[in-house]
């Protein structure tokens, strides 16, 4: 997949039209050999926007093929034209502070301040709004790096 510099991801209330402030996102990034690669979770500002840079995609496959040596192959460009972004379900987020807590120098490895990280993941508003997942194509995403993700609450 040929990524852009940064794609922004814009979480709206449907009902409200208002930017999601504190819910976390991750971007999938389609494998066409072995398992798919998750980037992230990057949690919303307070206008509801979540970046994922180019750099940290390279660096999200980078690290998962480090601590999984057998789970994954290739890099960002051997991934398919599509990607996925999720609403990160509840159960994920608690697992993820579980296993950090757990053993925080293998899975802090994933990020750059996983202290810092771990404790707004702590605070995300995940379970307010369904769970959603919107597909983007590489050519739209090259074109207008930017997508709006409008979450419905429960």
């Amino acid at each position: 997949m040929v990524f852009p510099e940064t794609l922004t991801i814009t979480a709206i209330d449907s009902a409200t039209g208002q930017p999601i402030a504190a819910v976390a996102l991750l971007l999938e990034l389609r494998a066409r050999r072995k398992n798919n690669y998750s980037v992230g979770p990057v949690i919303t500002d307070h206008n509801g926007n979540a970046s994922f840079t180019k750099g940290a995609c390279e660096n999200g496959i980078a690290r998962d093929q480090q601590m999984f040596v057998m789970d994954y192959s290739g890099d960002l460009l051997s991934c398919g034209p599509e990607a996925v972004i999720q609403l990160h379900n509840p159960e994920s987020i608690a697992r993820m502070i579980h296993n950090y807590e757990q053993f925080p120098k293998f899975w802090g490895n994933r990020f750059d301040d996983p202290e810092h990280f771990f404790a707004e993941l702590g605070n995300t508003r995940n379970a307010t709004y369904e769970p959603s997942n919107l597909t983007v194509r590489e050519k739209d995403i090259l074109e207008r790096p930017a997508v709006s993700f409008y979450r419905r609450r429960k």
